[in-house]
């Protein structure tokens, strides 16, 4: 089948050269925040007061491995990408999919059951993308974060985890699909109203149900047990009338050494810890307690509000303009479709909208500094200045963060500001004695992954026993 079409304006040509444009210049600021580690880079003056000279080796060395393994893979990523659109491999699998259709039921389904092909068209586009994205995912997980010490993913967990997230993507798309093409079907020159009202609804009803019915479905959630940090967070949840229903501890330790806190729920509010955090903290609960002072700052300061109105505006402009978009038969033409199936149409305006999403990327990474500089604040207004500076100073030692940022790659990429920023921002320094304190702890740590290196090792030893004829 011939693919190739003469739509009067290029509408895939144009993508294709933006999107490779983009990622160009993308590689190219990794690029310049891989020199930033690379052996040249000495430790700062201002930086030696508050890192170990050993870990700031290593987060340089874990810095500039990532920014390698980014590079790689982006490329080969934008490569086939632009691959995939000048091949019309799209196009070619939509024909497939109606293959398979009428495979499966000869005589049944036909080219007419466009929500049936679109649902054998999103099977087919997912497992290709795994099966691609499959190997960097294993090299990410197995070998760079092994290497420097953060993978606690066993090889079972790793498959539960795949098999799982298909069956969840199962799960939300197969309602999802027909839903929207009723709606992008019925909804005539309403559509962008209709669209707007149901993917926010959608995306609020996923939001609400993600804590309790699909993230226990990765990690166990443990209820904090009762003792003075429990007591300590009930009692700043109170001050601040923040609507605190349970406390949980996630096994997040059981995938990653990583650390982290968060809380959740748009009315009756959760806090997560991991236990990794507790980890790092033990002994000092004012740490722990600084740390969600600061995501209780992001409540209080109402950013989760004015990020969800946000979020609703946003969409509701992209869900005017996919309006303008869905019957453009130039659009389906110049991407190699012979037909303007519903749901590929959304597919192809989420491409042209490429440049709109990196410019409004930029823009709430640089919302998202100004955040997490006012829930500092608020911590500091609450008096954990100090407790918050040794705890985020122990987070970035012990996750090996970013300590050498380029500038460039920081304004595109972070929505956090860097540890010194952060700590200038608190005008505070790290406890005396905090550097030496992390040492003892990683020789701990250290220590204890031996004796279980070393336990694992002895339990795999079987024994040969002889028999001995009588």
């Amino acid at each position: 089948m011939e693919y190739v079409t003469s739509a009067a304006f290029p509408y895939m040509p144009a993508v294709a050269i933006f999107e490779l444009a983009l990622s160009g210049f993308e590689v190219y600021l990794t690029y310049r925040q891989r020199k930033r580690f690379e052996p040249s880079q000495v430790l700062t003056k201002e930086l030696a007061t508050i890192v170990p000279e050993d870990k700031f080796v290593k987060s340089q060395l874990y810095g500039y491995d990532k920014c390698t393994f980014s590079i790689v893979s982006d490329i080969f990523s934008s490569a086939l990408h632009t691959a995939f659109h000048f091949m019309y491999v799209y196009p070619k699998l939509w024909d497939l999919s109606l293959d398979v259709m009428v495979w499966m039921r000869p005589g049944v389904w036909t080219s007419e059951n466009e929500i049936i092909r679109t649902f054998v068209f999103g099977i087919i586009t997912s497992l290709l993308d795994k099966v691609i994205s499959l190997p960097f995912d294993i090299y990410g997980t197995f070998v760079l974060e092994e290497k420097y010490g953060f993978n606690r993913t066993t090889v079972g967990t790793y498959i539960k985890d795949f098999f799982i997230g298909i069956l969840v993507g199962l799960a939300i798309g197969t309602p999802l699909l027909p839903c929207l093409w009723y709606i992008i079907d019925k909804s005539g020159p309403l559509l962008w109203l209709y669209f707007w009202l149901f993917v926010s609804c959608f995306s609020i009803f996923l939001t609400v149900i993600y804590p309790s019915v699909i993230a226990p479905l990765f990690n166990k959630f443990t209820p904090l047990e009762e003792g003075k940090l429990r007591q300590g967070i009930n009692e700043m949840a109170a001050s601040i009338n923040f609507p605190l229903s349970k406390i949980y501890v996630i096994d997040g330790s059981r995938r990653s050494s990583h650390s982290n806190a968060y809380f959740y729920g748009i009315f009756n509010k959760g806090i997560v810890l991991f236990d990794s955090l507790l980890d790092q903290c033990k002994g000092h609960d004012e740490r722990v307690l600084a740390v969600l002072c600061h995501e209780l700052g992001h409540w209080k300061e109402g950013h989760t509000r004015k990020g969800l109105a946000f979020g609703l505006a946003h969409m509701l402009f992209v869900s005017y303009l996919y309006g303008l978009t869905a019957s453009n038969k130039q659009l389906f033409e110049s991407f190699g479709y012979k037909d303007t199936p519903h749901l590929i149409g959304l597919m192809l305006f989420s491409e042209i909208l490429t440049p709109m999403d990196s410019v409004v990327s930029l823009l709430m990474n640089w919302v998202s500094r100004r955040h997490e500089y006012q829930a500092d604040r608020f911590a500091k207004k609450m008096g954990y200045d100090q407790a918050l500076g040794d705890a985020l100073t122990s987070m970035h030692i012990e996750n090996l963060s970013n300590m050498n940022p380029d500038p460039w790659y920081s304004a595109y990429h972070n929505s956090h500001p860097t540890l010194l920023e952060r700590l200038r921002a608190l005008g505070v320094q790290p406890t005396p004695g905090l550097i030496e304190e992390i040492k003892e702890a990683e020789k701990r740590k250290e220590e204890k992954e031996a004796a279980e290196a070393a336990e694992e090792e002895r339990n795999d030893q079987v024994p040969l026993v002889v028999k001995k004829d009588n």
